[in-house]
């Protein structure tokens, strides 16, 4: 199965082109606010310059997609993402198939990414939440020079 994104390894520009939604390193809120408008995207908050959003949707027909941003004094600074089949639940989630899916997320990263994790625009990774039960792939922006 084909990841829902595409990633420039030079740029640090993320792509969910079922969403018609670009990411970017250091995007200002407001862009984002403005892009994910017509998106089933929650505010969870802020507090101390950080800003918290979620957005939920279903992609491809039969997956459905989970992100959280987290915006610092309002820029993009930390994104995590991922995929599975829509029919997914707690109720039905195993060990096995969470490995399944961090295999494949990796994969998706290795191939668009060179095998690499670290660029001048970040670090993309891979990371399972132990205490959740979860596995995302997680988008750290490096924060320009002031």
């Amino acid at each position: 199965m084909s990841a829902p994104f595409a990633i420039d390894p030079v740029t640090g520009r993320l792509r969910f082109p079922d969403l018609n939604l670009e990411l970017k390193p250091g995007m200002a809120e407001a862009e984002f606010v403005a892009a994910t408008a017509r998106l089933n995207r929650d505010n969870l908050g802020a507090n101390n310059g950080w800003q918290r959003y979620s957005v939920r949707e279903l992609i491809s027909g039969d997956r459905k997609l989970g992100m959280f941003l987290v915006f610092l004094n309002g820029r993009l600074n930390r994104l995590g993402f991922s995929w599975c089949q829509k029919d997914e639940t707690w109720d039905n989630w195993t060990e096995a198939r969470d490995l399944a899916w961090q295999e494949e997320y990796r994969q998706a990263l290795d191939s668009q990414l060179g095998g690499q994790a670290d660029f001048p625009w970040g670090r993309a990774s891979v990371i399972e939440d132990s205490k959740s039960g979860g596995t995302d792939i997680w988008i750290d922006y490096s924060q320009p020079a002031s």
